[in-house]
């Protein structure tokens, strides 16, 4: 049997530090990746339930000036990188859905399918009530074709019927461990990855950041492939690796997410 630290260096592997753009011939089967908000974001927020001084440095920004620019270079990515009968799934914060919309609608050789949103507890800490915020998510296809599974092993299909057009998963809090910026909750990618593709699937993201995506496509036995440009992305993937491989981090997160529940009257 393969060493836990041999897993994790093959894993390690799977993580380059490199241009979106500069990405060619990956042939994935799905691009699941979340851009830059474009609102001078940085993640250390004093209000956030994070301790600023775990967040790491090197998140890049995109200026809204550039925004629409970017978008257009994350198209050429994905439809550069796409199997002709590959989809992908781009996140989007509203302050700039607008404008990823337009882009998509007047790029060539992608075809926006839908779109879905995922509804979430809201990351700065509210002393009067728990906020909420909400996510779009771009469905784009290359060809005619796409795919879908019916079921997903989350809540979304276990406790009631599947809605698509909207995705209810709180975000999951990691404590006293270095973080990026940003992060998509593991449950949510899971949900996205068994809805979108299957085992032994090559899952990419251009943008990875934390590396979350290339976390749970792993442990869904799909292949995956993501990078950034900011190195310091790779140390938060390292320690997610150890989080969930290693600790039990799915046990963890269900201990912290169920405080958070019970903290803010879920």
């Amino acid at each position: 049997m393969e060493s836990k630290e041999n897993i994790k260096l093959e894993l390690l592997k799977k993580y380059e530090i490199k241009d979106m753009k500069d990405w060619k011939g990956v042939n994935a089967d799905l691009i699941i990746t979340d851009p830059p908000f474009g609102i001078e974001f940085s993640g250390k927020n004093g209000n956030y339930h994070r301790n600023s001084d775990n967040v790491v440095s090197g998140y890049v920004e995109w200026k809204v000036s550039e925004y629409s620019e970017r978008i257009k270079q994350l198209l050429k990515t994905i439809k550069d990188n796409l199997k002709q009968s590959g989809q992908a799934l781009i996140f989007s914060g509203w302050n700039n859905s607008n404008l990823i919309h337009n882009e998509i609608m007047k790029f060539e050789g992608l075809t926006l399918r839908g779109k879905m949103y995922w509804t979430y507890n809201f990351a700065p800490a509210c002393k009067l009530r728990p906020a909420h915020n909400v996510y779009e998510i771009f469905w784009i296809t290359k060809d005619g074709g796409w795919h879908y599974n019916n079921r997903c092993s989350t809540h979304h299909c276990t406790e009631g019927e599947p809605n698509l057009t909207t995705l209810k998963f709180i975000r999951d809090y990691k404590m006293n461990m270095p973080k990026y910026p940003t992060r998509l909750p593991f449950k949510l990618l899971k949900c996205l990855l068994e809805h979108f593709s299957d085992k032994e699937d090559l899952i990419f993201d251009p943008l990875s950041g934390s590396g979350m995506v290339g976390v749970v496509a792993s442990m869904l036995d799909r292949d995956f492939l993501i990078g950034d440009l900011n190195e310091n992305g790779k140390i938060v993937f390292e320690h997610l690796i150890e989080y969930y491989f290693n600790k039990n981090g799915l046990m963890q997160d269900k201990k912290i997410t169920d405080f958070w529940k019970k903290k803010n009257g879920y």
